[in-house]
């Protein structure tokens, strides 16, 4: 389930964030290694997203996305909204997202 933090940075932005467990990340469960976190970073008045977090295996393929995700300034969104393959790890960017719109948790082993 994801966690909600809240961040300041010194480039004025006032940040939300939400953490989405390995166990709620489809392609992990059937990799059966459900261990890591992804991060997403966006601001709070924008919802632009600023950073993406990924400590799990797999985490390369989740940052090309998150990379275009900043780098084209998408909001958080336009990533929940946005089709992901199933059972890819970079699925998980697209849930965390939506991790946005709840707290409740969003993947399929919720």
């Amino acid at each position: 389930m994801g966690v909600t933090y809240s961040c300041g940075r010194p480039l004025g932005h006032s940040c939300e964030c939400r953490v989405l467990s390995a166990q709620d990340i489809p392609r992990a469960l059937v990799n059966q290694d459900p261990r890591g976190t992804l991060k997403l970073v966006i601001d709070a008045k924008t919802r632009e997203v600023l950073g993406v977090h990924a400590a799990l295996d797999g985490a390369g393929d989740v940052m090309l996305a998150a990379t275009y995700a900043i780098k084209f300034g998408l909001t958080v969104d336009d990533l929940a909204d946005t089709w992901a393959p199933y059972l890819t790890m970079s699925e998980a960017l697209r849930i965390a997202a939506g991790l946005f719109r709840s707290n409740l948790p969003t993947s399929c082993c919720a």
